[in-house]
């Protein structure tokens, strides 16, 4: 089972706003629901950019602490 979705709620720009419309015709969902996949794709992707990153500059002999962008406990 899944875990519930989160609700959040942003405003975007007239510009934006159609272009999500129309993103969201062609994929034949609703406004809210693009939205979402298009947020969830990008927050994923600049984590994974990140934790590549970290991962990168641990093994030319940097540390700190990647906290949960890792998998670790974090703070």
């Amino acid at each position: 089972m899944s875990e519930p979705l989160k609700s959040v709620h942003c405003r975007l720009s007239p510009e934006a706003h159609k272009v999500l419309a129309v993103l969201a015709d062609v994929e034949e969902k609703d406004i809210a629901e693009m939205l979402r996949l298009i947020a969830e794709e990008s927050l994923l992707g600049r984590v994974h950019v990140l934790t590549l990153a970290a991962n990168k500059y641990r093994g030319v002999g940097f540390s700190g602490n990647l906290g949960d962008l890792a998998g670790g406990k974090g703070k």
